[in-house]
């Protein structure tokens, strides 16, 4: 073999060689922080799990007391149509009937007071 072309073959093995060098360099931290990624992607999943089993029994719990609600609500509208029919049948009965002796209690309570104010008392 002739000397240029050991040369060029040195000249390759180098190049070679430190561009190895330049890889090992570049993927030694690379290959550090993806076993770091990986350590807090565990921990982290981990986490995840244990909000959705969070999650999940929240849900049971709201959805449980949304169920107690929705009787109070059934039990309220109930009572109010019940209240709504009593006073409709107490203005009905009571009322209308009696209009026309409801509206003598202002003048009663007038006269009342112009015979205590004549007879000087309170």
């Amino acid at each position: 073999m002739n000397t240029a072309m050991i040369v060029i073959i040195f000249i390759v093995a180098m190049l070679v060689a430190v561009g190895f060098l330049v890889l090992v360099f570049t993927l030694v931290p690379a290959i550090s922080q993806f076993k770091f990624l990986l350590r807090d992607l565990e921990l982290t999943s981990g986490e995840v799990r244990e909000l959705a089993k969070e999650l999940k029994r929240l849900s049971a719990l709201t959805e449980d007391r949304l169920e107690k609600v929705g009787g109070v609500l059934s039990s309220s509208r109930r009572t109010v149509d019940n209240v709504g029919d009593t006073l409709q049948l107490l203005n009905q009965n009571v009322l209308k009937r009696s209009a026309g002796l409801l509206a003598f209690i202002p003048a009663l309570r007038f006269g009342w007071k112009m015979v205590k104010k004549i007879k000087g008392g309170k």
